[in-house]
């Protein structure tokens, strides 16, 4: 209790050190009756990870006007099933899962970046090879609703593997069983993420064989139904409830991290390579107006080229237009009102489980 004090003393310090505090007259007024949110997250995707802890521990949530009930799952692909399903309310994932679950879903909307990370493919310690090429005629494994799977296997295919459902043996495997896989030699690689990927280096499980120079990063949208009911305002409020939440979470990490430790059954010290990773994560944020999730043009291009790859290899049964599900009003609103100190005191914040 005592370290939880000190960390959201030091979080409304940090808040005042930055004037950020707003005047009483520009705060947005608080609905009367909160928003109803069910909000779906990874347990097994560090960086996001912890600021979804954030906003299930702390009132942040609250002080924005929305009420949350959270339901968790290993990877991408059954978020977005769920999603379709109606079962919650948002889409986070990378770019493919998040778009082809939006395609789905009836005036669905992709607001935001989430957070940065880094992929790539681990094999055995054994295995013989030193780069991609040598992949061929091995056994590799991946969550084919992922966007680590597709952009793996474009990097194969660019070196030099130019039919690998053909050349290599080609597995769909959940990320919670990768460390087992590799530990009994029934896949020789696999295409992983954080913490899973620190994982299987630190515990010598496997080797590095490949990481993406770029790494990618997470988006997130909100489903139509919710956006009917709620409007532009219960995005912009979402939004800036998120916005805060990593302001909140950079200044906390420590805290932030044992709440995903223990959510996903992990050992904490395995999530700091996944948060040097992210932009924003690395190092405490002093000023929030400083934060952006705006997914850029060029991203948007990059996520098309995955999907037209999917399409490519029929694993898309029809082309997706990325474009046309994004929606930046939202974000643009609601950090300008961030900018304008438009936003809940910060110094109300508290952990509240």
């Amino acid at each position: 209790m005592k370290r939880r004090t000190f960390l959201i003393g030091a979080s409304a310090a940090a808040a005042g050190a930055t004037g950020l505090f707003p005047h009483p007259a520009i705060m947005t007024a608080r609905a009367d009756t909160p928003a109803k949110v069910t909000l779906g997250y990874q347990t097994l995707w560090a960086g996001g990870g912890q600021i979804f802890e954030t906003l299930r521990h702390t009132n942040i949530l609250e002080l924005n006007g929305l009420q949350a009930d959270f339901k968790t799952f290993t990877f991408g692909g059954p978020l977005g099933e769920a999603a379709v399903a109606g079962s919650i309310d948002n889409i986070y994932a990378a770019d493919a899962p998040t778009l082809r679950a939006a395609a789905r879903i009836p005036g669905a909307k992709v607001l935001h970046r989430t957070h940065d990370q880094r992929f790539g493919i681990v094999v055995r310690n054994d295995f013989k090879g030193t780069n991609l090429a040598d992949l061929k005629g091995q056994k590799l494994s991946g969550p084919f609703g992922t966007t680590v799977f597709p952009r793996s296997i474009r990097a194969i295919v660019a070196a030099g593997i130019k039919q690998p459902f053909k050349e290599i043996t080609i597995v769909n495997q959940d990320v919670a069983e990768q460390a087992e896989a590799l530990k009994a030699g029934l896949v020789d690689g696999v295409t992983t993420w954080d913490p899973t990927y620190e994982q299987l280096l630190r515990q010598k499980i496997g080797r590095e064989l490949w990481r993406d120079p770029k790494g990618a990063s997470g988006i997130q949208g909100l489903s139509g139904e919710w956006l009917k009911k709620n409007g532009e305002q219960g995005a912009v409020n979402f939004l800036k409830a998120w916005i805060i939440a990593i302001w909140w979470t950079s200044n906390n990490l420590g805290q932030a991290d044992e709440w995903f430790a223990k959510t996903s059954r992990l050992e904490a010290n395995l999530l700091k390579v996944a948060t040097d990773a992210d932009r924003y994560l690395r190092s405490p944020v002093k000023d929030i107006r400083t934060l952006d999730f705006t997914v850029t043009d060029a991203e948007i291009a990059e996520s098309q080229g995955v999907l037209d790859f999917l399409q490519e290899q029929k694993l898309l049964t029809s082309r997706i237009e990325a474009a046309s599900y994004y929606d930046r009003a939202p974000l643009t609103i609601a950090q300008k009102q961030i900018a304008a100190g438009d936003i809940p005191d910060l110094s109300k914040i508290v952990v509240t489980a």
